[in-house]
């Protein structure tokens, strides 16, 4: 769901924070897990995410249950702009950084993924992915559509869209606990 909100909005919706932090990754620097599932250039993202993952799940106190998919698969919004922030911002150049923003909240959780590229026009991209639905997808990749059709995640662009903010909000106690048993197989 696309908003016009900026990470210290995100924060402030959030809040209070049980946590912030900032990453400067830069690729060729990140150190790799080992049973790394991911092709070789995108190794980074899997370990960067592996400990992502675990920062936040310390930070909150607790797993983050079905969550996690909505974040961290495929489609999740995380990989997204990662995978987005090296392949289209950093052009997979993986001595350039990719600097992530992360706040832990009660009410959910926001992130900042910015890159060194040179920027998108995000108004006429999101204007085309409205106008011409599928058929931009066909040619444009599945990143953007998987952020503009999320129903849990906010997107935002920032600094000429080299900068991607995402927010998840916990909708209630009894979504997040259904998320945690989700996980848990109950």
């Amino acid at each position: 769901m696309f908003e016009d909100i900026d990470f210290r909005k995100m924060e402030s919706q959030i809040s209070p924070l049980k946590g912030a932090w900032i990453d400067r990754e830069v690729p060729e620097e990140v150190e790799l897990l080992p049973n790394n599932r991911y092709a070789p250039g995108y190794a980074w993202m899997f370990s960067y995410e592996k400990r992502l993952k675990h920062r936040i799940e310390k930070t909150l106190g607790h797993p983050l249950g079905s969550l996690e998919r909505r974040l961290f698969d495929s489609d999740g919004g995380l990989s997204e702009g990662f995978s987005n922030a090296f392949v289209h911002g950093n052009r997979r150049n993986a001595a350039l950084p990719i600097e992530v923003h992360t706040a832990v909240g009660r009410g959910g959780l926001a992130f900042s993924i910015q890159d060194q590229g040179a920027g998108f026009d995000v108004a006429s991209t999101i204007r085309a992915a409205k106008r011409n639905g599928r058929t931009f997808f066909h040619i444009a990749g599945n990143g953007i559509r998987s952020l503009l059709t999320s129903q849990r995640i906010v997107v935002s662009y920032s600094r000429g869209g080299r900068t991607l903010n995402l927010m998840l909000m916990f909708s209630s106690l009894s979504q997040v606990l259904a998320d945690l048993a989700g996980q848990r197989g109950e």
